[in-house]
């Protein structure tokens, strides 16, 4: 063979090599602004615990992070500050975050994983029924051993009461929407407060309808691990009868 030819080999070999190393695998690039080299943490989340898998420090703004998976699955990046981004990722994903890093994470633009960013649309919405909790409980301080204390209290429970049902709407919608996304997962189980918004006892249409993410990941631990609960709760409320 000629020499040609062995060049044509190893550059085809190497093609091929670097196709499936990114087919098995997502990357994450990163641009901040504002930073000072704050060594950034990317764990996974599991299905009862947090993964630490890798970490590196920003350079000159910039940080890239990769990681080999077999199933799609939802991740987390941890800043020094304890911000965190929950991200949600495939194989073959190039997901590219910019932002200013002394912001909030609902601040920060994403593209190249669209489970990600529907999910990063959810957070900044979610983000601003916080802020009006938040004004809320300031002018309750504000107001705290006043004569009119009392119908200030009343006035911001009335108004915590329309918040929570703002979330709850928009998290139905988000739902509604995207019912074959794994987003879908972390909204049902997020926690505007103490406790997930959408509860199994009171919105079990909800919990049902993304039972059919099974027929789209059926290996996902995410999507066996909610089967698991959705089904353990309909035996229980059975056995209850």
């Amino acid at each position: 063979m000629k020499a040609g030819c062995f060049i044509l080999v190893f550059i085809f070999i190497g093609v091929s090599c670097n196709r499936e190393q990114k087919e098995n695998r997502f990357s994450i690039r990163c641009e901040f602004s504002n930073s000072r080299s704050e060594k950034i943490l990317l764990c996974e989340m599991g299905v009862k615990e947090t993964i630490p898998l890798d970490s590196a420090r920003i350079d000159n703004g910039k940080i890239n992070l990769f990681h080999k998976i077999e199933q799609p699955g939802f991740y987390l990046l941890i800043f020094p500050s304890g911000k965190r981004l929950t991200l949600v990722m495939k194989k073959g994903e190039d997901l590219f975050i910019t932002g200013d890093i002394t912001g909030p994470t609902s601040d920060f633009q994403l593209s190249g994983s669209p489970d990600s960013q529907l999910l990063q649309t959810f957070f900044r919405a979610t983000m601003k029924n916080k802020n009006r909790i938040d004004s809320i409980k300031k002018v309750l301080l504000m107001h705290e051993g006043c004569d009119d204390f009392l119908r200030f209290s009343m006035m911001a429970d009335s108004l915590f009461s329309r918040i929570s049902g703002d979330q709850r709407k928009l998290e139905k919608e988000f739902i509604d929407q995207h019912l074959v996304s794994l987003a879908s997962l972390i909204v049902l189980n997020f926690a505007f407060g103490p406790k997930p918004v959408l509860t199994m006892e009171e919105d079990l249409p909800y919990y049902l309808k993304l039972t059919s993410l099974f027929s789209f990941y059926p290996k996902n631990k995410h999507v066996l691990f909610h089967l698991a609960r959705v089904n353990l709760f309909l035996n229980h409320s059975k056995n209850a009868k």
